[in-house]
C-alpha cells in the first residue's frame, strides 16, 4: 500500500509542477512579500516554543454546557492566542515591509533634476483610449472574436492603441488562435482603424499550452509581468508581442524581510510562438524594438510613487516636506488609463506623471519624465512662487469655459501634458458618454488658465506649432475688413436713397 501512495503523491506534485502556472498569482503574493512567511514563521516558533509547552494553555480547556453540565466541546486556548500574534504581528510588518521598500527605491534610484520641459508637438496623441476602443469594437466583424487588453506603442512610425483579437467562448479558446490585432491611430481625432490579419501561435485568452502567460511563466516564473502590446513588422506581415517583465531583490530592514522591484527585461514573442527574452540592454540594441517603448508602465509609477521617501520615512509620515501625490483625474477613463501617459517628444517616448504636494492642494508640485526606453527618471521641479494648475482642476476649468454643454452627456477625459515653447498645456479631450466619437480638443495654460478649444486636427497642430494664434489673428483682420466694406456699401445706398428723393 504503500507504493500506492507514494505513487499518488509523486503524481500529485507532477500535476502540480505542470500547471504551476495556474498557481503564479498565489505563489507570487508570498514570494513577494516575505514578510508573510517571516510572521507565519515566527508564530509557530511562539505556539510550539512558547505557548504548547506551557501547563496552562497546553491542553484544551472543555466547555461544559450549564444546563446539562456536559461537555460540549473544547477550548483551544494556545491555538487562538497563536492566531492573535499572528495577525498582531502581520499587519505591521506589511506596512513596515511596505515602507521599508518605498525607503529602498527612493534611496537607490537617482531622481534627475532638469531645468527645461522637452518640445511635445511630434507624435500628437489626440484619440483617447474609450473612444479608440469604440472604434476598435464598431469595426469588429469577426463573430467569433473579442478585443483583448489595449495598450499604446508605435506602429508604422505613428503612436497607435491596439487590441489583440482573441476567441471569444470558453469551446473557442481551446480550438481558435488570436486573429491579429486592430490599430487605432492615437494621432489624429477621425477614425483611422487597420486590422492587421495574422494569426498568433501564442496569445492572451487562448488556452491551454498556447496562452500567453502559460509560455512566459514557464520560462521564467519568479516575475511579473506589465501589460502586453504589439509591434507590427514586415509591412503587416509579422506581429510581435512585448511583455515588460519585473523580477524582485530582497532585503532586510527594520526587523522586516521584504522585496524591491525591477526591470528584468522583455519577452518578444513572434507570431509562431518562438519567445526570446532580451535583458534591458539587449532590449535596447534589438532591431525591431528601436524607437519603441521598453521600460514598464507599472514600474515607472512605483519608482515615481517612491519619491514621497526620499527624506527619509519620518518625514513621509509626520513632516511631510517636499512629499509628492500622484493624483489621477477623476473621468471616465480613470479606472483603466491612469498615469503615467507615454508621450512622443523631440527626444522620444516618455512617461510623463504629474505630482501635486502632499495635502489638499491640486496643483502641480513636480513633473516627472521616465525615459520610456531607458527607465532614467527626471524631474521638472516648479518654484515655490509659481502655481500651475494641475490636471484635476484643468477639469474644473473646461467645465466652467462651457456651462451650456450637458455634462451628464459629455465627458473630459484624459488630462495630457503637452509643452510649447517652455510652456505646460493640459489637453482634454471632450467626449459624449457613450465614447461615440470626439467633440473636440480643449488645451488649458497652466499659468493662466486660459482656454482654448479646437475642433479638426489641422487647428490643433496650428496651435502646438504656434501658428493657430497668428490664423486666428488674420482671421479677426479680415473679417474687420468685411465689416468696413459692408459700412461702406451701406453708407453708398443711403447716398443713392438720398439722391433719389432729391431728385424727385
Amino acid at each position: 500500500m504503500k507504493w500506492k501512495k507514494h505513487f499518488f503523491s509523486a503524481l500529485l506534485l507532477l500535476l502540480l509542477w505542470y500547471f504551476r502556472t495556474w498557481f503564479h498569482g498565489l505563489v507570487m503574493l508570498f514570494y513577494k512579500n516575505p514578510v508573510i512567511i517571516e510572521v507565519v514563521l515566527l508564530t509557530l516558533i511562539i505556539h510550539y516554543g512558547i505557548l504548547k509547552r506551557s501547563t496552562n494553555l497546553a491542553r484544551p480547556r472543555p466547555i461544559i454546557n450549564d444546563a446539562s453540565k456536559q461537555t460540549v466541546g473544547y477550548t483551544n486556548y494556545a491555538f487562538w492566542l497563536s492566531l492573535l500574534i499572528f495577525i498582531a504581528l502581520l499587519i505591521p510588518g506589511i506596512f513596515l515591509a511596505q515602507f521599508a521598500s518605498g525607503v529602498h527605491i527612493a534611496g537607490n534610484i537617482e531622481y534627475r533634476l532638469r531645468d527645461t520641459l522637452p518640445e511635445s508637438t511630434l507624435g500628437l496623441r489626440l484619440m483617447p483610449y474609450s473612444v479608440a476602443e469604440r472604434y476598435a469594437k464598431d469595426s469588429l466583424q469577426l463573430s467569433q472574436y473579442k478585443l483583448g487588453t489595449e495598450n499604446i506603442s508605435i506602429v508604422n512610425d505613428r503612436l497607435h492603441w491596439t487590441f489583440p483579437l482573441k476567441p471569444d467562448g470558453l469551446i473557442i479558446t481551446f480550438t481558435k488562435q488570436n486573429r491579429g490585432v486592430v490599430a487605432v491611430d492615437a494621432t489624429t481625432q477621425a477614425r483611422n482603424t487597420t486590422h492587421f490579419m495574422v494569426d498568433l501561435a501564442i496569445g492572451e485568452g487562448m488556452q491551454l499550452r498556447d496562452n500567453l502567460y502559460w509560455n512566459i511563466w514557464k520560462n521564467r516564473y519568479f516575475v511579473d509581468t506589465d501589460d502586453p502590446f504589439y509591434i507590427i513588422t514586415d509591412n503587416g506581415e509579422e506581429i510581435l508581442t512585448v511583455v515588460g517583465a519585473i523580477n524582485y531583490s530582497f532585503h532586510f530592514r527594520w526587523g522586516v524581510f521584504y522585496t524591491v522591484p525591477n526591470f528584468a527585461g522583455v519577452f518578444v514573442i513572434d507570431s509562431a510562438g518562438k519567445i526570446e527574452f532580451l535583458s534591458p540592454e539587449e532590449a535596447l540594441e534589438h532591431p525591431d524594438l528601436a524607437g519603441n517603448r521598453i521600460f514598464p508602465e507599472n514600474l515607472a509609477r512605483i519608482y515615481v510613487d517612491a519619491y514621497q521617501y526620499h527624506l527619509g520615512l519620518a518625514n513621509k509620515l509626520f513632516i511631510h516636506e517636499d512629499q509628492i501625490k500622484i493624483q489621477d483625474a477623476p473621468n471616465v477613463d480613470s479606472t483603466v488609463n491612469k498615469q503615467p501617459y507615454l508621450m512622443e517628444t523631440v527626444e522620444g517616448l516618455k512617461w510623463f506623471i504629474s505630482a501635486e504636494p502632499y495635502g489638499a492642494s491640486h496643483g502641480i508640485f513636480k513633473l516627472f519624465l521616465v525615459d520610456a526606453r531607458t527607465g532614467e527618471i527626471e524631474i521638472y521641479e516648479l518654484p515655490p512662487t509659481e502655481t500651475l494648475t494641475g490636471p484635476v482642476r484643468a477639469i474644473d476649468y473646461v467645465r466652467r469655459a462651457n456651462p451650456v454643454v450637458s455634462w451628464d452627456r459629455f465627458d473630459s477625459v484624459e488630462p495630457l501634458p503637452f509643452i510649447r515653447d517652455q510652456v505646460l498645456y493640459w489637453k482634454l479631450t471632450v467626449i459624449p458618454t457613450d465614447a461615440a466619437g470626439i467633440a473636440y480638443q480643449v488645451f488649458i495654460n497652466s499659468e493662466t488658465n486660459d482656454i482654448v478649444e479646437l475642433t479638426s486636427d489641422e487647428e490643433v497642430i496650428a496651435f502646438l506649432h504656434g501658428k493657430y494664434e497668428e490664423k486666428v489673428r488674420q482671421s479677426e483682420e479680415l473679417k474687420s475688413d468685411d465689416e468696413i466694406i459692408a459700412s461702406i456699401k451701406a453708407k453708398i445706398r443711403e447716398l443713392e436713397e438720398l439722391l433719389e428723393q432729391l431728385g424727385n
